[in-house]
């Protein structure tokens, strides 16, 4: 049983838990020029105004002005510029 397994079976149900699942997308938002997304499972649409993200059953939609991918891996990114509207679709 690896670390991470340890920790999921002793949070057990409570808060830790879903924090502790790393197949559940999190996104913070910080302000209006930064969107990081944890998570995900690929871009589907990227462009300079809108952007839009695969999460598991959901998309994240991103609008704003002069939006920039950063630090982008397989699972995480994060979005900078001036953000204007973050949707779950």
């Amino acid at each position: 049983m690896g670390f991470g397994e340890q920790l999921r079976r002793q949070a057990g149900d409570s808060f830790l838990a879903e924090d502790l699942n790393m197949y559940v997308p999190r996104v913070e938002i910080w302000g209006d020029r930064r969107v990081s997304i944890e998570n995900h499972e690929g871009i589907l649409e990227y462009g300079s105004e809108t952007m839009r993200i695969k999460c598991g059953r959901m998309v994240i939609k991103i609008s704003g002005e002069e939006l920039e991918l950063r630090n982008a891996s397989l699972t995480d990114l994060s979005v900078t510029g001036r953000i204007i509207s973050i949707e779950l679709i």
